[in-house]
């Protein structure tokens, strides 16, 4: 699938509109305002590897003081005793197109945001890639799990900033209630993992497919 078909499919779905519904302007319209987005996008990062001890409801860190009480991720990572986590932005300039088109035009600000999503997820495939490089035969990573899902609060994003060093590293900040500034920002956690994990994902959509270790191995991530 050519690059312009999946992130039309993807800002599409972000709107809601089915692909076969959307015209030629439509489509024209969404790949003119990404290719603004991409623009003004300062795209920063930064991840780390951890050792942890995977409990029933419980992540210990083991070099740092730090712990996450979630079932969720526990079960996504049981199989892990190294944990991925990053911190990415496309940066605080896509807020303020967004923000500002809000004023005058709903649909084109629509339309901006879900650009702006989909590099955000392209941002953070990026990072995997680089992960995937570093992994070794016989290694598996985990699908990716952010705060927010499932039963992980928002408000250990603060923590992850801090040991990331991602305010001063990638310009990501939170509030009191844990949302990252830039909007457009994500943390996340990748286990890394002996057996091989239900990933939840397909090459045809995969942006980073032909960089892909599994498919060099002759192997798929997904399920």
């Amino acid at each position: 699938m050519a690059k312009d078909e999946i992130i039309l499919r993807e800002v599409l779905r972000y709107i809601n509109v089915p692909y076969h519904a959307a015209d030629a302007t439509l489509k024209q319209e969404i790949l003119t305002a990404y290719g603004e987005i991409e623009s003004m996008a300062r795209i920063r990062e930064v991840y780390g590897l951890f050792n942890i001890e995977p409990k029933e409801d419980l992540i210990v860190f083991q070099e740092i003081n730090f712990q996450i009480e979630s079932a969720d991720l526990a079960k996504v990572v049981k199989n892990c005793n190294q944990l991925y986590v990053m911190a990415v932005t496309i940066g605080s300039e896509i807020d303020k197109r967004i923000s500002g088109t809000q004023q005058t035009d709903m649909m084109k600000a629509l339309i901006y945001n879900a650009c702006a999503n989909v590099l955000i997820e392209q941002a953070c495939d990026h990072v995997e890639e680089e992960i995937m490089k570093n992994i070794k035969e016989g290694q598996y990573l985990t699908m990716r799990y952010s705060p927010g899902y499932g039963d992980v609060p928002l408000t250990v994003q603060t923590e992850i900033l801090n040991f990331l060093d991602a305010t001063r590293k990638a310009g990501i900040t939170t509030t009191k209630a844990g949302m990252l500034i830039p909007l457009k920002s994500v943390t996340a956690f990748i286990g890394l993992s002996s057996i091989k994990e239900k990933r939840h994902k397909g090459c045809e959509s995969c942006l980073i497919q032909d960089k892909c270790i599994y498919r060099k191995r002759g192997e798929k991530c997904g399920s």
